[in-house]
Order: C-alpha cells, then sequence, then structure tokens
C-alpha cells in the first residue's frame, strides 16, 4: 500500500511537468501593483452595480475528491474581484461528457457549461448556446487579442458555420511527448543515441542482450511503448510521415488533402517494422493488457527508451525511487527517428493551439455581458496568472518579472499538480495555460531544457487539425465512422504483434473501404475547406 502511495505521488509531481491539457495577483489583491484591472467592469450597468452578478455554471473537476464549488480558491477569488455569485456545479472529468449530455438533454441549463470545444460547437449550432461573437469584439479585448485575433486559434475552435460558441482552453507550449532513452546505459555500451529506424533496432538489440541493471542479460524491456492517454505505441510512426494516433480518428493532412492514415502504404512498412521489433522481445510483450507500463518499467529499473511525456520522464532522474535501484540513471530526451540519415526529424506529437476544452453561454443565460467579461477576465494577464499560479504570496511569487512556484508548493506532498487540482487551477474551462507555468514546475534546470528541447529545435510535423463538421455532416460521419474506427483499432493491433499477418494489409484496406472511408473522406475534406477559408 506504501509503495503504491510513493509511486503515485511520484507520478504528480513530475506529471506536471508535460501535461499541457490538462493550471495571480497580489495577495487579496490584483497582479498589477494593486491596480483595478480597467478592461474588467462588473454588475448588470457596467460597474455601477454593487450587488454581485449571480452566475450559474457546469465546470468539470480533475479530481473526485475536489469537485469545483464557490469556495474553490481560484473560483472564489475570481467571483471576489468582479463581484460575482458563482453557483458551480461539478462532477469529475471522467463522468463530465455524460453529464453534459444529461444537462443538455434535460433543456434546463445553466448560465455557462464547460465542455469539450467539439460539443458545445454542436450544440450551439442546435440553440444550445449562443453565438459570442459580437459579445467579444464590444466587449472582451483579451479574447478579441488571442482569439478572433489568431487565425490558427479561430480556425481551431470555430463552428462549421464560422461562428465561435466556446471560448477554448489555449495550451501553453507544442512540446508533448517525445523520445526518451536511457543516456547512461549508451554510455555503458559505448553507442550513440539513435538517430534513424536501423539505429534504432542496433541499440534495443544491444539492450536486450546485455546485463544493464545487473539482473541478467533480458531483463530489461529496450523500448516501452504505452497505452495510457493516447495510443503511444503508434509513435514511431513519425518516422514514416503518417500519424496513427485515433483522438483524431486516424485522419491527417498530406499534399493538400486529408487521408485516413491507416490504409496508407507508410503505415503497412511501419507495421512490419513494428512486429518485427515486437516478436524479437524488443518492445513490451504485455503492453496491451499491462496497466501503466511506463511507471512499471522506468520505477523498476527495468526500462532502456520509452516514447512518452519529455518532462516527465526526465524527473525521473531525481526520484529517489528511481535513484535507490540505480543511481546512474540518466534519461536524456533524443530527435524523433527518421527512415534515412539526412532526413529531418519530425514528430506528430503536439499540442494544438487550443486545447480541446472550453466553455460557453447557454441560450438561457441572462447577464450575458457579464458572463463574456468573466472569460476575458480569466483570459487577461491578470487572470491567467491566478488560473495558472494561484495567489500571489501564498502560491507564487514574482522573481525577476517571472511567475515563480514558491517553495512550500514545490515541495509539498504532491507538488504543483495536487495543488493546481485541489485549488482550481489549470481547471477545464476557457483559459490561457502559460508557458511560464510549465518552466516554473520543472524541478531543475535540466528538466526544463528537455522538457523545451523539442520546441526550441521545432521537431514538429505541420499541426493535423481537428475539423468540424456541419450537423448533416456529423449524422452521416457519427454512425459510420464509429465502425470504421472500431474495426480498424482491433486490426491494426493484431498487425503490430503479429497475430494478424502483415500479407493480409490489403485486405485490411478494402474491409475499410468497404466501411465506408472513401465517403467520409469527403466529408473531411469539406471540413478541411472550411478550416483552410478562415486559418488562411
Amino acid at each position: 500500500m506504501l509503495q503504491s502511495k510513493k509511486r503515485w505521488i511520484s507520478m504528480f509531481l513530475v506529471l506536471v511537468l508535460c501535461i499541457s491539457m490538462l493550471a495571480g495577483c497580489g495577495k487579496g489583491g490584483t497582479g498589477n501593483g494593486g491596480k483595478k484591472n480597467d478592461s474588467v467592469q462588473t454588475g448588470q450597468d457596467g460597474g455601477n452595480s454593487t450587488e454581485p452578478v449571480e452566475i450559474s455554471m457546469f465546470v468539470p473537476s480533475r479530481l473526485p475528491e475536489a469537485l469545483m464549488n464557490e469556495n474553490t480558491l481560484t473560483f472564489k477569488t475570481l467571483a471576489e474581484r468582479l463581484n460575482l455569485k458563482l453557483n458551480i456545479e461539478s462532477v469529475v472529468h471522467s463522468e463530465s461528457k455524460e453529464k453534459f449530455s444529461v444537462i443538455i438533454s434535460g433543456g434546463k441549463y445553466p448560465d455557462v457549461m464547460s465542455g469539450s470545444v467539439r460539443d458545445i460547437n454542436t450544440f450551439g449550432m442546435s440553440g444550445a448556446f449562443i453565438p459570442l461573437n459580437d459579445l467579444i469584439e464590444e466587449h472582451a479585448p483579451n479574447l478579441k487579442k488571442y482569439l478572433l485575433d489568431n487565425k490558427e486559434a479561430m480556425a481551431q475552435v470555430a463552428a462549421s458555420d464560422g461562428k465561435i460558441y466556446v471560448i477554448p482552453m489555449l495550451s501553453a507550449v507544442r512540446t508533448a511527448m517525445g523520445y526518451n532513452i536511457r543516456q547512461d546505459w549508451l554510455d555503458d555500451l559505448g553507442l550513440e543515441a539513435p538517430v534513424t529506424i536501423d539505429d534504432w533496432y542496433n541499440v534495443l538489440k544491444a539492450f536486450k542482450t546485455n546485463d544493464l541493471n545487473g539482473n541478467g542479460a533480458g531483463d530489461v524491456t529496450p523500448l516501452i511503448l504505452d497505452r495510457a492517454w493516447e495510443n503511444y505505441y503508434m509513435s514511431f510512426a513519425d518516422a514514416w510521415g503518417i500519424e496513427l494516433n485515433p483522438n483524431n480518428d486516424y485522419w491527417m493532412a498530406k499534399d493538400g488533402e486529408v487521408v485516413f492514415a491507416p490504409i496508407l502504404p507508410e503505415t503497412k512498412e511501419y507495421l512490419a517494422t513494428m512486429t518485427k521489433w515486437y516478436q524479437e522481445g524488443l518492445i513490451d510483450n504485455e503492453f496491451i493488457t499491462r496497466e501503466d507500463t511506463n511507471n512499471y518499467h522506468i520505477l523498476n529499473n527495468k526500462a532502456g527508451a520509452t516514447c512518452y511525456w519529455t518532462g516527465y520522464v526526465a524527473a525521473q532522474n531525481y526520484n529517489n525511487e528511481v535513484l535507490a535501484n540505480d543511481s546512474d540513471t540518466n534519461w536524456q530526451v533524443i530527435q524523433p527517428p527518421v527512415l534515412t540519415a539526412g532526413q529531418e526529424p519530425r514528430t506528430f506529437s503536439q499540442q494544438a493551439v487550443t486545447v480541446n476544452y472550453g466553455w460557453g453561454i447557454s441560450s438561457s443565460a441572462k447577464n450575458v455581458v457579464d458572463i463574456i467579461k468573466m472569460f476575458d477576465y480569466v483570459y487577461s494577464e491578470e487572470g491567467s496568472l491566478l488560473f495558472n499560479f494561484g495567489i500571489e504570496g501564498e502560491s507564487y511569487e514574482m522573481v525577476d518579472g517571472e511567475p515563480k512556484y514558491m517553495e512550500s508548493i514545490l515541495n509539498s506532498e504532491g507538488g504543483t499538480i495536487l495543488y493546481s487540482r485541489l485549488n482550481g487551477l489549470q481547471a477545464i474551462i476557457g483559459m490561457r495555460q502559460m508557458p511560464e507555468y510549465e518552466a516554473a514546475s520543472c524541478i531543475n534546470d535540466d528538466v526544463r531544457k528537455q522538457l523545451f528541447d523539442y520546441v526550441e529545435n521545432d521537431y514538429f510535423y505541420p499541426f493535423n487539425p481537428g475539423l468540424t463538421l456541419t450537423e448533416a455532416e456529423e449524422e452521416i460521419y457519427s454512425v459510420k465512422m464509429s465502425a470504421i474506427n472500431t474495426y480498424v483499432e482491433e486490426e491494426l493491433i493484431k498487425f503490430f504483434i503479429g497475430t494478424r499477418p502483415i500479407d493480409e494489409f490489403d485486405s485490411f484496406v478494402q474491409r475499410v473501404k468497404e466501411l465506408g472511408i472513401d465517403e467520409m473522406t469527403t466529408l473531411k475534406n469539406q471540413a478541411y475547406e472550411r478550416y483552410q477559408s478562415i486559418a488562411q
């Protein structure tokens, strides 16, 4: 039990280093030297009312034991600063989509609802949420600056009718997962960090056949590929220039159009390579069923390389549980793999400008001007400090003009991530994640350097956007695509581990076509044309 608790705390302490989905001001005052934020007026009559404006809202929580309410630090402070009375309904995030649907189906909406960009857009076009474009233009200079005037953000968040129904969370940095390796083991073997896929194969074979952890040759699992959150076991497809993550229904932009990646010839080549690695024992042979395979291997000194949240893995170099097994542990991020030497290393694993969460104003809301001003405040510098760092003097302090978490927070049980989730920082709302938040959460310069390595080197393919369909398109797409995705994900795993021969790939492609992928491709390309018309 104690060991389990230690591992969970270890995850909390370092996971904040890289989660960017998933954070201000003078103590008891503001974050601008005590001056009132002039862009925010409270009260129904533009700031002259002394009665708080009442706003009801639905906001999910990241922790079941800390559901959002009017006493949650960030929302309590928000209400005090803007003269609001917030009535908050909350559920744990894992239950939020279902609860969102129940509220919408019931027809009795709170004034403000948090949810996915896709859901708010879909129900907005059906009348459950109001379009916000005009309200932003008239009352919300911060939203205009960071959303309306940002073509990429607008393209990612606008509904298919071109209107804005949701104020999204803006991500702090593009970095996400990276390729990480035990540099100390490379040094022990006199090997260079792998660059090409062939280099990777040779290094992984060396990790497999040498006694690197003192438990005998073969005890180390050379490559750990997790299934948590996203299908990280598909990450090495980067080398073939394809994205095989189901979060975007496997769609990707290629040569000016949207294509369905699983049926491309490159996917066949990629899967053939992974099957070889898997069957030779270079990949964890229980990754499909093993819970939290990364932590199992890293904490037990059994992992040689992984593709995972970069900052999280880097921080393991300072995890006492890891160092107790091997004090020389040295995880380092390296460039994404390429097929042949000289190619530019790139990855599809990256943050979008907008995170797929935000909040909208329901059609039953009365105080819409006050609400849009509240949204705007949260996007302001002062509001961003509040929802990223908390209260100046309590959770952070300004050092050389930069916000820094106080030692009491950094060294607390659970660290910044637990503090954030307990107090409503990085809430699942329309807010701006700050790069300073990511940097301040790193425990030292080494972790910080690794976390931002891909950003500094621009190791990214062009972003594959999520595309918004019209209501009519969505009705067709949701039915057929569900069947396609279920079939595709099941068969890709079979190809990966070799239970379905790669010789059957062509028949797999044919079956996907029979399920209607060509029609889905047409719908997605129509949506892509709409996206480009906004983004360009």
